[in-house]
């Protein structure tokens, strides 16, 4: 008795000169959720779960993926801002997301609501066009489009989506105006545009490499800086003679709060997880464009992303 009231002693006098909590210094002591504000199956779910079974053997624990949908992502993003900041509950973010309160009402979130913890992936989409529509380059867009916008439809999945946003970046570069079609998603609008309905979509590449592949649209060029080997005849927008690339990033962030070294312990996981090469074959079949940024150039980026979105929108 008298040996465990000095252990208890020892261990009060330690959590007071170290500020932190016994569950914060052997953090993680149980397992961890991941909310993905949107469903399952989707490139932001399949994303995440790869992730997460290549960081479970990092942090010794399990890793619980959980899909909150509704809201174009916002019940399950509140529900991360609103969670306790102790690195038992993170979650997936993207592009758009911290400017969500400039696009939807009773939003209670913004940008300093999240630790960012690492950026994983930066999607291009790939702009592809009808066959009936007979544009088969990007300089035969721009020829089109300028000659008779109104002739030009763009396919879009989801409005303000990141897919919303490259059309605003084309129609600057471009100076013009393409007439906006919304779908339920980049799918949705690449099947328009094989049935020409539409002339011109933007979907994401995984959304697009069945319709490419059956030879049912015309892929006119991908907006990464540099060629996908899963479409590696299609050009970049670069080499199309336009200066342009467009992602869409995604990461992972924790409640505003956390503790440094919660956070230092989940950045070096996933960096674990990240490294794995078998996590990286896996993700490059899904179609994921790996792309790693950590915490440091996260933060960073994440605030000077946060401007530029905010400033598209406005």
């Amino acid at each position: 008795m008298k040996k465990k009231l000095i252990m208890g002693v020892i261990l009060s006098i330690g959590t007071i000169l170290t500020g932190c909590s016994s569950e914060e210094a052997t953090y993680p002591t149980k397992p961890i959720e991941i909310i993905v504000p949107f469903g399952a199956g989707g490139g932001a779910d399949v994303s995440v779960r790869l992730l997460a079974k290549y960081a479970e053997e990092a942090l010794g624990q399990r890793i619980i993926i959980t899909n909150v949908t509704g809201g174009s992502g916002t019940i399950g993003i509140t529900q991360l801002a609103n969670a306790k900041a102790d690195g038992y509950k993170v979650g997936y973010i993207g592009t758009t997301n911290t400017n969500d309160s400039l696009l939807f009402q009773g939003i209670t979130y913004g940008i300093d609501s999240f630790e960012p913890i690492f950026q994983y992936a930066a999607d291009p989409h790939i702009i592809v066009a009808s066959k009936d529509s007979g544009i088969t380059s990007m300089e035969q867009l721009l020829e089109t489009v300028k000659a008779n916008p109104e002739a030009i439809s763009i396919g879009i999945g989801g409005a303000w989506s990141s897919h919303d946003l490259l059309r605003i970046s084309l129609e600057e570069l471009m100076g013009t105006n393409f007439k906006r079609m919304v779908f339920q998603s980049g799918a949705d609008a690449i099947n328009s545009v094989a049935a020409g309905d539409c002339m011109v979509a933007v979907p994401f590449v995984s959304e697009a490499l069945a319709q490419i592949e059956a030879g049912n649209v015309i892929p006119l060029a991908i907006t990464s800086a540099e060629r996908y080997s899963l479409s590696p005849d299609v050009p970049t927008a670069i080499e199309e003679g336009i200066d342009f690339t467009h992602t869409m990033w995604r990461g992972i962030v924790a409640p505003a709060g956390i503790p440094e070294e919660v956070e230092t312990t989940l950045s070096t996981a996933f960096k674990s997880a990240f490294d794995n090469l078998e996590f990286q074959a896996e993700a490059e079949a899904a179609g994921v464009f790996l792309q790693y940024l950590d915490g440091a150039a996260f933060d960073t980026f994440y605030l000077e992303n946060h401007e530029e979105i905010k400033g598209m929108i406005e």
